[in-house]
């Protein structure tokens, strides 16, 4: 993390240096804290969250779903990615917050305190590249399912629950792939390891069902696009098999909100189609703040 940044810790701010957990906390050892990931973008108002609201009630969902009790009110919690946004002149990039146990426990069920813990950053600090326009992907199925909803809520944002989508993608890269589809317990198909997953067959557009995925906040925002123009979209069961059908296929995701995807497996896809192509467009404008009929989801960043 680069020094001289800020973050927010427990109601402090303090450099980012100085974020750091024990190895034996039981966050780092077991994967229980949960966390949320939101887009910062630049409007001609200036920069703004894309979708606070709905990040922030999903983090407390998530902390709920999980047991954890936060010593933060959701206002504190949005106060503080507000302040640091402001503090450290995001204008495009990513905040990422997080709920933990710190302390050092060898138990599988924590009883310690739970801290919180909020970054925003610009791309370039972030260390990733900023979404280009032009990327596609290239996607290989993973042999690694996503998670069974009886083995694990699959709707909250666990840190644990993310080990199989790494796996998956790893699998996957090894293959020559750049991204991995995953299909859940039963063989039908999920989702990417970190995104949601669109397929396009003429003016169709179909996605799978919420059962085993994660409703992502971009794909509802996507799904409702897609209803404006006149495109609305189907949720409904797709098999490995069904995906020769399809003209057009891409995942959505809080980084990258539309990504076009080139082919899975042997079946090529035509990319951008004019469908993928309309949506990411429809999607960069929301995003931008050129839609009035989408500021309800853009929350101005106040500036120093």
């Amino acid at each position: 993390m680069v020094s001289g940044l800020t973050t927010w810790i427990d109601g402090r701010f303090v450099d980012c240096t100085e974020a750091a957990v024990p190895l034996l906390s039981h966050s780092f050892g077991r994967g229980s804290a949960v966390f949320e990931v939101m887009a910062v973008t630049s409007t001609p108002k200036g920069p703004a969250f894309f979708c606070l609201e709905e990040h922030v009630d999903r983090f407390l969902f998530s902390a709920g779903q999980t047991y954890m009790e936060l010593p933060f009110s959701r206002g504190t919690i949005r106060e503080a990615l507000m302040e640091l946004a402001r503090i450290n002149s995001v204008t495009s990039g990513l905040a990422k917050f997080f709920a933990y146990y710190p302390g050092i426990e060898f138990g599988t069920t924590p009883s310690g305190r739970v801290s919180v813990a909020v970054f925003c950053l610009n791309y370039t600090s972030c260390g990733i590249a900023e979404p280009s326009a032009g990327t596609s992907v290239s996607v290989g199925i993973s042999s690694y399912r996503k998670l069974h909803p009886l083995t694990t809520d699959v709707h909250a944002k666990v840190a644990g629950n993310y080990v199989n989508g790494y796996l998956a993608r790893m699998e996957s890269r090894s293959r020559g792939f750049d991204e991995a589809l995953m299909l859940d317990a039963g063989g039908l198909v999920a989702e990417g390891p970190t995104s949601n997953v669109f397929f396009v067959r003429g003016n169709d557009v179909e996605t799978p069902t919420e059962e085993n995925v994660l409703p992502g906040i971009t794909r509802r925002v996507i799904m409702e696009v897609l209803d404006d123009m006149g495109l609305p979209e189907k949720q409904v069961h797709i098999r490995p098999g069904d995906i020769q059908q399809y003209d057009e296929a891409f995942f959505s995701g809080t980084a990258t909100p539309v990504l076009p995807i080139r082919s899975i497996e042997q079946k090529t896809f035509v990319c951008p189609g004019p469908v993928t192509l309309a949506v990411r467009r429809k999607m960069e404008e929301v995003l931008q703040g050129g839609s009035p009929r989408y500021e309800k989801y853009l929350t101005l960043i106040p500036k120093g």
